[in-house]
């Protein structure tokens, strides 16, 4: 099951651009963060999807929007910001997908046409596919992007590879439990905690560890941030 989520969209057309674009390859899961009211619904240039848009959500939070999902993707070109998450080039997208069961609920994550995904958001992705662009034109509409993802989210039948792959694992508790303790560290030194765990997530990209090796580690991470006290880790 794919998701496709648009957080602060503030053109109505951009937002029934998305719309067809999830039409023409066959998705319905549309849901919408913080939209500019009250307009959004105003969605144009969706011929053929005008129900897909009526049955659009909108809610108020990340949380909400991502709710059951076992893998999220963010989407930015990294334009004037540093390269500090795990980062899928597009043309890559169907390997990264073999290590995650063939059933597996993905939200496909779009920024506002402003900015896009703010760096916390970022963070919060485990991973982030680049369309490869241009360096002097490295941006695309927001209509545009989504319907390039999906094309190749859709060109090899895609979903995720059933086997043949990397073994699933969910590296998340371990992620997390890192950054909590490199945010009582400030390690690495002057990180802001968003981009400490985007670089995190970016070390552990496609590390594969068997089950004991990940219990073990998490298990340390979480001892370490427990006995010492936060004082003394500063």
């Amino acid at each position: 099951m794919i998701r496709i989520v648009l957080v602060r969209p503030r053109n109505p057309s951009n937002i029934g651009a998305c719309a067809r674009a999830m039409a023409n390859f066959g998705l319905t899961d549309l849901v919408v963060v913080d939209p500019y009211e009250p307009i959004w619904r105003e969605a144009k240039s969706a011929p053929g999807a005008e129900d897909l848009v009526k049955a659009a959500r909108a809610v108020p939070s990340w949380d909400e929007a991502v709710k059951g999902c076992s893998l999220v993707l963010g989407t930015s070109s990294f334009h004037q910001r540093p390269l500090e998450h795990a980062v899928v080039e597009l043309p890559q997208l169907h390997s990264h997908l073999a290590a995650f069961a063939a059933n597996a609920s993905i939200a496909l994550v779009f920024g506002s046409e402003r900015s896009g995904l703010s760096n916390e958001e970022l963070s919060r992705c485990q991973a982030i596919l680049r369309i490869p662009t241009q360096d002097k034109t490295p941006s695309m509409n927001l209509g545009q992007a989504v319907a390039v993802v999906l094309y190749e989210v859709r060109r090899k039948n895609a979903g995720p590879a059933p086997a043949g792959g990397k073994p699933s694992q969910n590296l998340e508790p371990l992620i997390e439990s890192l950054a909590a303790l490199g945010d009582a560290m400030d390690f690495p030194r002057g990180h802001k905690p968003a981009a400490r765990l985007g670089r995190i997530r970016h070390a552990l990209h496609d590390a594969v560890l068997p089950p004991a090796a990940l219990r073990f580690l998490l298990s340390l991470s979480r001892w370490v941030r427990k006995k010492v006290p936060h004082n003394d880790l500063q």
